[in-house]
């Protein structure tokens, strides 16, 4: 299995945290638990023609989508078919990050999938040419940098408002009131939020949650043992029990059973049923 990453130039490092390539993965088992973080990821599939996922309740009926698809910003876990062995190209952008690239409010992509060329059109295909016929790694992730800022349709800058509230809500354990953050911005409660959910996808509430989530998950990665009594205090939970209803609310497992699965990234966890 090889895994390669990349960093864009400015200005594209203010909205994308990287570029990834994965090549040769090949589980043991078929189905893959995504958990979310409120990010949104772009994958390109370059082996096969579409990307499959699993559909949530059955947790059996495939959901197929191009070759090219958007993960819009999940506040729920999904499910990926990793019965495949995948060639994938990908883009995973900051919080906020894709806005510029979109002509719809982020928020029309909650929780859902969505094709590439229902986006951006034939530029998708194009895009994804281009990328089969590149030679190398190095130029693959060239001509993703390229096309980006070409397909950038709003200016490559955000909102104030937006970018000052992500400053802070970057910051965890996240102590300071949402309405005290609101106040320094400015602007009304109401305004703030529309314009938070329409760069970033979600309200601000439910970001702040996920955040705090994600420290959870980084928190424990690399760990023997968890006191998860100490986790939650440090990732400023009210209590234990506000805890562990956030975990199963957001992975639909609980903290050990988490913690005991086979995963390949703290967001990516081995489904056997």
């Amino acid at each position: 299995m090889q895994l390669r990453t990349y960093i864009p130039q400015t200005p594209l490092s203010d909205f994308v945290d990287f570029f990834w390539y994965f090549e040769g993965y090949s589980p043991s088992y078929s189905k893959e638990l995504a958990l979310p973080d409120g990010s949104i990821e772009l994958v390109i599939n370059l082996r096969e023609d579409e990307n499959k996922f699993v559909e949530r309740e059955s947790k059996s009926q495939i959901i197929t989508y191009g070759s090219s698809v958007i993960c819009g910003p999940h506040s729920e876990f999904f499910i990926i078919d990793t019965s495949s062995e995948a060639t994938v190209l990908g883009i995973h952008f900051k919080p906020g990050g894709i806005y510029p690239f979109l002509n719809i409010p982020v928020s029309e992509l909650h929780n859902i999938h969505v094709s590439l060329d229902v986006l951006w059109g034939v530029r998708a295909h194009d895009l994804r040419e281009a990328l089969l016929f590149s030679k190398t790694i190095e130029e693959k992730f060239q001509i993703l940098e390229g096309n980006l800022i070409e397909l950038a349709s709003r200016p490559l800058i955000r909102h104030p408002a937006v970018s000052f509230a992500l400053n802070e809500f970057l910051i965890l354990p996240h102590k300071r009131p949402l309405t005290e953050v609101i106040e320094q911005i400015g602007l009304s409660q109401r305004r703030f939020i529309q314009i938070f959910k329409e760069e970033v996808g979600m309200t601000p509430k439910l970001f702040c949650r996920l955040r705090r989530f994600k420290e959870v998950l980084n928190r424990i990665e690399d760990a023997s043992s968890v006191d998860w009594s100490d986790v939650a205090i440090a990732c400023g939970y009210y209590d234990q029990m506000h805890f562990i209803k956030d975990f199963q609310a957001f992975s639909s497992l609980n903290p050990t059973d988490y913690f005991a699965r086979q995963r390949r990234h703290h967001n990516h966890v081995a489904l056997y049923n």
